[in-house]
């Protein structure tokens, strides 16, 4: 009751009550608490401008968690008094938008007062919105079943809309063994949101203390998960433009194909990248479906012709991982955290002898890019014949070297101001 924010939302009535007109109180960890009703847009500027103290105390974004609302005496009854926007509702009616709404508010106040894209994770969410926050697959356990299902949510929310979403890396409850957090770190390899969490009272997950392999591998694949950043937010440029998303089942780029109508052990990165992680216990050598096409080993450089089954070995280090055939990757530079400081520097990879990119680049950090703020590379390679197009030259910020690695050879070209051109040496 000494709570301010508490006092101030009482005094002004922005709490969902009960239908006598009291406001409604339940327990949630905190113990007594009281539910903002967001459906209402002045109750969502307070809750907005109450970001304000959070962001002038350095914070960076905000996770919305146990907002479905969830409740510790029992659900919420549907008749308490909810609002959607001026009309009076229903806890009933309501209950599916309350973290949408939430989430809404909070991603106005850090846009507000931080001045940045803002980032909010969410635990509830309606359609719609992946406009204001990130997702995250609940509560999940460290089984391994929990690790299969990984790939059919993820994809199943990427084609609904919610491109940037992820999963409890390890299992939240319950406790993993190295074997389950090492296949799950790379399986998860790709997912926009990328982090392992675990619950208090399970075994600690940090890979460090599984000791060795455990540590190494998940190192290896930290570092080249940093490698591929470019890549991605590549297609999440590329998902504003189009709505497709970054994570994707085979059978949305290969509709037409009846073997891949039930695959959900395998998954693609746009179109250029598929990825068959192990996701059985004890396993190491499995079945990998290619679709159309000729596709090469990202590890090897071994070409395999599409439309067949193949038997790949995947010891614990090995995430079984095809690039499709004349490809182009950007290739970002080995580092160990992303730096706000734009790169200077860029690499792409081309998988075959030829190739079309659009790579996009801007400064990462605030909305500028709306205003035109950006730049696209357009990479070309026809065997030896390379080319690199600058095009929307309006972020001031561009690479002074760039790179074009084939299989042979290494191009190098240098940025010249006086023509704005990329020059080859």
């Amino acid at each position: 009751k000494k709570y301010q924010i508490y006092k101030e939302g009482l005094k002004k009535g922005y709490f969902v009550k009960n239908p006598d007109g009291t406001v409604y109180v339940n327990k949630v960890w905190p113990g007594d608490a009281v539910f903002p009703d967001f459906g209402r847009e002045e109750v969502r500027q307070w809750w907005a401008d109450n970001c304000k103290f959070l962001v002038d105390s350095g914070t960076c974004g905000i996770w919305n968690d146990m907002n479905e609302p969830a409740t510790f005496e029992g659900d919420i009854p549907d008749n308490v008094s909810f609002s959607d926007g001026n009309d009076k509702s229903t806890h009933k009616k309501m209950h599916n938008v309350y973290g949408h709404n939430m989430a809404k508010a909070a991603y106005q106040g850090l846009k507000k007062y931080g001045h940045k894209r803002p980032y909010v994770i969410t635990r509830a969410a309606y359609a719609g919105t992946q406009k204001y926050s990130t997702v995250w697959t609940g509560d999940n356990q460290s089984l391994w079943p929990h690790l299969q299902m990984m790939i059919p949510q993820l994809c199943n929310l990427s084609m609904s809309g919610f491109t940037f979403a992820g999963t409890d890396i390890g299992g939240f409850g319950a406790d993993a063994t190295a074997e389950m957090l090492t296949r799950w770190i790379e399986g998860a390899l790709f997912s926009p949101l990328y982090r392992n969490h675990a619950s208090m009272g399970t075994r600690s997950q940090e890979p460090w203390v599984f000791g060795e392999p455990t540590l190494s591998i998940y190192r290896k694949y930290l570092k080249l998960r940093y490698r591929f950043i470019p890549f991605l937010y590549d297609l999440s440029y590329q998902e504003t433009k189009t709505g497709l998303g970054i994570m994707r089942p085979l059978v949305l780029n290969y509709d037409d194909d009846p073997a891949v109508r039930t695959i959900n052990d395998e998954y693609m990165v746009g179109d250029q990248l598929l990825v068959a992680p192990i996701v059985q216990e004890g396993q190491d050598i499995r079945a990998v479906y290619l679709p159309a096409g000729e596709w090469i080993d990202f590890w090897n450089g071994v070409e395999y012709s599409g439309k067949r089954n193949l038997l790949v070995k995947a010891p614990i280090d090995k995430l079984p991982l095809f690039v499709r055939k004349d490809t182009i990757l950007p290739w970002g530079a080995a580092r160990n955290h992303i730096s706000d400081a734009p790169d200077q520097m860029m690499t792409f990879r081309v998988y075959g002898e030829k190739g079309n990119y659009v790579h996009y680049q801007d400064n990462g950090i605030d909305f500028a890019y709306q205003d035109g703020e950006y730049n696209l590379y357009h990479v070309k390679v026809d065997h030896d014949q390379v080319d690199i197009t600058l095009t929307n030259a309006g972020y001031s910020k561009f690479y002074e070297k760039i790179f074009v690695e084939t299989a042979n050879q290494k191009y190098t070209f240098i940025f010249d101001n006086q023509t704005q051109k990329y020059i080859q040496q």
